[in-house]
C-alpha cells in the first residue's frame, strides 16, 4: 500500500489538521465537582482516561474500579469509603462528566 502524499506549506513543512498535543492544551475547562454526602470529588474527564484502561475494559482484563480510579486520581481512596454507592450511580456519574466536558453523553 503506497504512503500517501503530504501537503506541504509555502515554508516547506507538512499540514496538520489535528495535532494531539494541542487538543490537550486547548480542553482545558471548569474541573467536573460533584458531592456525595456532603464530601466533594473532582472527576478527570472520561474521554482523557488512559486508553489502555479503557480497552482493558472490553476484555475484562481492566475492572470498572481501574477506570473509576483513573478518573478520580487523588480523590479515589476518599471516594471508596463511601457507603451505598452502585454501579449506577457510577454510570450517572461518568454520563454527567462526559457531558459536562464535551456537551454529549456516551452513545450520541
Amino acid at each position: 500500500m503506497a504512503t500517501p502524499k503530504k501537503v506541504i506549506t509555502e515554508s516547506g513543512k507538512p499540514v496538520s489538521h489535528f495535532s494531539l498535543r494541542q487538543r490537550k492544551r486547548e480542553a482545558v475547562q471548569e474541573l467536573f465537582t460533584f458531592d456525595v454526602d456532603g464530601e466533594y470529588f473532582t472527576m478527570r474527564p472520561p474521554a482523557d482516561a488512559d486508553w489502555q484502561v479503557t480497552a482493558d475494559l472490553s476484555t475484562g482484563e481492566s475492572s470498572l474500579r481501574d477506570f473509576v480510579k483513573e478518573l478520580l486520581g487523588d480523590d479515589y481512596e476518599r471516594f471508596c469509603k463511601l457507603e451505598g454507592v452502585s454501579s449506577d450511580d457510577i454510570n450517572a456519574l461518568i454520563d454527567a462528566a462526559t457531558r459536562h466536558y464535551q456537551g454529549v453523553s456516551r452513545g450520541e
